[in-house]
């Protein structure tokens, strides 16, 4: 198995996945997405429990704006967009494997990057810890699950506010909102992540890993039509106007000027 911006290691039974692009912030890359899938897709059975964290101060930035900035103007860049979009199938993977997987937040988790939290079944956060629906900022929305999983874990309300804003919230107004289990001193983040994952492996791993199934059952459904709506959304979105200007403002360093077309 070949990992690419991602790290893979097992301690006593727990095995940590861990986003390696520091120098982007950990900025998703479908060789990271693809890397993911694999990891869980091969997991031996001396992994009872997995930890996904991020290398650097971020958890994970989302999506790779400047990389969304090469494509604008490629004619042939969205029905390759369209057909290669591995991290619609990271939150499947997730989910379905019967492992307890745990997030541990040790910076910004914005965008993508908050879906990938989303996913896991429990997050610890630092108090570093960032959360943001940032995709509005580039005339946007919410991709690999991000439409289900906000609502589904602290409400549609709320939902509707941080996905129309975009505002960032810290890690304390993120577990008011229900998105995060717990929030730790920075320092003792993977610590206490480890330590919980631990306690978890050493536990009847098979009756959580069927009340894991049992609870998601009804909704997997749910969650695969959100993310087959996300990649028709995001594949007519990146034609608006509203989309290139958002993602021309954030490379030129400027206050984007929407027209809602």
């Amino acid at each position: 198995m070949e990992l690419k911006d991602v790290l893979f290691d097992v301690q006593d039974g727990v095995g940590v996945i861990t986003m390696n692009r520091p120098e982007r912030l950990n900025a998703n890359s479908p060789d990271m997405a693809r890397s993911m899938i694999d990891i869980l897709s091969n997991l031996t059975p001396d992994v009872r429990a997995i930890v996904l964290t991020g290398a650097g101060r971020a958890f994970c930035a989302g999506g790779d704006v400047k990389k969304m900035g090469s494509d604008l103007d490629d004619p042939d860049s969205r029905p390759a967009w369209q057909r290669n979009h591995p991290e619609r199938h990271v939150a499947t993977a997730f989910w379905n494997s019967d492992r307890p997987v745990i997030a541990a937040v040790n910076g910004p988790a914005v965008g993508l990057g908050m879906s990938y939290a989303c996913m896991c079944d429990i997050r610890i956060a630092s108090d570093r810890a960032q959360f943001g629906a940032l995709w509005i900022r580039r005339g946007f929305m919410p991709d690999a699950g991000g439409t289900f999983f906000l609502p589904y874990l602290m409400g549609v309300p709320n939902a509707f506010e941080m996905i129309w804003t975009g505002d960032i919230v810290d890690a304390n107004k993120a577990k008011e909102f229900g998105l995060v289990n717990k929030v730790v001193p920075h320092e003792d983040l993977l610590e206490e992540a480890l330590g919980f994952a631990g306690r978890l492996a050493k536990g009847p791993t098979i009756a959580m890993g069927m009340g894991k199934r049992a609870i998601y059952k009804s909704r997997i459904t749910a969650l695969q039509e959100a993310l087959e709506f996300e990649g028709y959304g995001q594949s007519q979105l990146r034609n608006t106007e509203d989309h290139k200007e958002g993602v021309r403002a954030f490379i030129e360093k400027r206050s984007a000027e929407y027209k809602g077309r």
